[in-house]
C-alpha cells in the first residue's frame, strides 16, 4: 500500500470513499456559497446533491474566473491569506490568475508533498532518514514558495533537503549536485533534462549516487525518461502538479502506470471538452476537479484545461485508488494546421528527444509563401554539422507534419542552431509551447 493510500484510509475512517467525498462536496458548496460572492451567485439555484453524479448538474469554474474575479472567490479575509500565487500558467493570456492559500491550506499542501515524497523514496528502495533531496524548482516570493513547501514536506517525514539555485548557470547547478550528493533530484522536466545533457559532457553522472529523479511541471516523453534513467542510473518518477489544486496532486508509484492522487482531498471528473458531458471510465477528456478541504479559495468543478483519462481499475502496485493517465496536451496549447490536423508540444517532445544531443528547442508556426511553416531553434551538445538535417528528418516523422508537407500545405521545416544557454527557460516562459504567429505578416525571419 503506497503512502497516499494510507493517507486516504486514515482520513475517511470507516466511511466508504464515495460517501466521504459526497459529504465533503456538500460541505464545500455550503461553505463557498456562504463566504464567496462568486459562488453565492453561481450556485444560487444549485440542486441538492444526492449522489456524486449530481455534481454534473453544477456549472464549471474556469481560468477566466481566477483572472477576472479572484477576490470574489475568496472565502476568508485578506488577513487570513498566507500566500497568493499570481502568475501566468500554460495557455494563460492577459491578466494573471490569482490563487489564494490560507495557513491551513499550506499545511495540507505540505502534508500532501510529504506523502508524495515518501512514495518516491520508498519506491526507489531507500530509507527516508538516509535520503537527501535536491530541489530545483522556483524559490521566488518567499515565504512559502513552491520550493520551500516541498522542503517542509521533506522535513516532515524526516528527510534532508536543500533548495538548488534555479537561476544559476547549468554548470553551477551540476557542481552543486556533485557537492551535495543528493539521492533524489527534483525539478521540472526541462531543467533536469538540461542539467543531465550538459552534465554528461564532463561527468559520469552514474557515479553521483542519485537513486531517483522526481520530475514535475511538464510532459515527460518516453524517450526523455529512458535517457534520464540511463544517464543517472536512477529511476524516474513523474509528478502531476498544478497551482490551482495546491501543487502536490499526484505521483507515479513503482509500477509507473499512471498518477495516484489523494481522493480524500480532491475529486476529479473527466469531461468532453466540447460538450462538458462526462466521458466513460478510462476515456480521454478534460480534467475537472473539486477541492474538498480548501479554506481560502475552494474551487468547485474547476476546468484544468489538461487532457487526460482516469481509470478506477486496481494498479499493479496493489493500490485501489483511482489513477490519472498521462497528460499529452493542454487545450489552450493545441494548434490546427491548414490540413485540419492538430499539433501540440508532446508530439514534438516524443520525436525530437530521440536525438540524444538535443538540449532544448523552441518552435514557431508561421506563414511562408502562403503556407504553414514550422521554424525550430535548437540548442545541442557537441557540434554536429548535420544536426539540422537530422532534426528536420525527425520533424517529418510526426504524422501531422508529414501529411501537411505531402499535401502541399506546409513547407519543409527549418532549423536554426543557437549558442549554448540561450534557450534556458524560467518565469512566464517556463513551460514549452508552440508560438503561433500565422496571423501576423508573412515571416521570412523569426524574431
Amino acid at each position: 500500500m503506497n503512502q497516499i493510500e494510507v493517507e486516504v484510509n486514515q482520513t475517511i475512517g470507516q466511511m466508504s470513499l464515495e460517501e466521504y467525498q459526497l459529504n465533503c462536496i456538500r460541505e464545500t458548496i455550503a461553505y463557498a456559497k456562504e463566504n464567496a460572492p462568486f459562488y453565492c451567485d453561481l450556485l444560487a439555484n444549485a440542486p441538492e446533491l444526492k449522489t456524486l453524479a449530481d455534481l454534473q448538474k453544477l456549472p464549471f469554474t474556469t481560468h477566466n474566473d481566477l483572472r477576472n474575479s479572484p477576490y470574489k472567490l475568496l472565502c476568508v479575509s485578506l488577513t487570513g491569506v498566507a500566500r497568493i500565487f499570481s502568475h501566468f500558467t500554460t495557455g494563460t493570456l492577459g491578466e494573471p490568475k490569482k490563487i489564494f492559500f490560507s495557513e491551513s491550506d499550506v499545511d495540507r499542501i505540505v502534508r500532501s508533498m510529504a506523502a508524495i515524497t515518501a512514495n518516491v523514496i520508498k519506491g526507489s528502495g531507500m530509507e527516508i532518514p538516509d535520503t537527501k533531496i535536491g530541489i530545483y524548482l522556483p524559490n521566488q516570493g518567499l515565504p512559502l514558495s513552491m520550493a520551500e513547501m516541498i522542503a517542509r514536506g521533506a522535513r516532515k517525514i524526516g528527510a534532508d533537503s536543500y533548495i538548488g539555485g534555479c537561476k544559476d548557470t547549468t554548470e553551477n547547478q551540476i557542481n552543486e549536485i556533485i557537492a551535495n550528493r543528493p539521492q533524489v533530484i527534483m525539478g521540472s522536466a526541462f531543467r533536469i533534462w538540461r542539467i543531465t545533457q550538459v552534465g554528461r559532457e564532463k561527468h559520469d553522472l552514474r557515479k553521483q549516487g542519485v537513486k531517483a529523479l522526481f520530475i514535475t511541471s511538464e510532459y515527460l516523453s518516453s524517450t526523455m525518461r529512458a535517457r534520464l534513467e540511463k544517464a543517472w542510473g536512477a529511476t524516474v518518477y513523474h509528478h502531476y502538479g498544478m497551482t490551482e489544486p495546491g501543487f502536490a496532486i499526484a505521483i507515479e508509484c513503482e509500477s509507473h502506470n499512471g498518477f495516484h492522487y489523494n481522493e480524500s482531498d480532491l475529486y476529479f471528473e473527466v469531461i468532453d471538452p466540447e460538450t462538458g458531458e462526462p466521458v466513460a471510465d478510462g476515456e480521454e477528456g478534460e480534467l475537472v476537479f473539486t477541492s474538498l478541504h480548501r479554506e481560502a479559495m475552494p474551487l468547485i468543478r474547476y476546468r484544468t484545461g489538461d487532457i487526460a483519462s482516469i481509470t478506477r481499475k486496481p494498479c499493479p502496485c496493489g493500490s485501489e485508488l483511482s489513477r490519472i493517465g498521462t497528460m499529452p496536451k493542454k487545450i489552450g496549447l493545441i494548434y490546427q494546421l491548414d490540413t485540419g490536423e492538430d499539433i501540440y508540444s508532446s508530439l514534438f517532445d516524443e520525436a525530437l528527444y530521440e536525438l540524444d544531443d538535443l538540449v532544448d528547442y523552441r518552435l514557431w508556426l508561421c506563414r511562408k509563401n502562403g503556407l504553414d511553416h514550422l521554424h525550430c531553434r535548437a540548442e545541442i551538445i557537441g557540434a554536429d554539422q548535420f544536426f539540422s538535417n537530422r532534426m528536420i528528418d525527425q520533424l517529418k516523422q510526426i504524422p501531422a507534419i508529414a501529411n501537411a508537407i505531402d499535401s502541399g500545405q506546409m513547407n519543409i521545416p527549418t532549423v536554426e542552431i543557437t549558442p549554448r544557454e540561450t534557450l534556458r527557460r524560467g518565469g512566464k516562459g517556463m513551460k514549452r509551447k508552440i508560438v503561433d504567429i500565422r496571423d501576423e505578416n508573412e515571416a521570412e525571419e523569426i524574431g
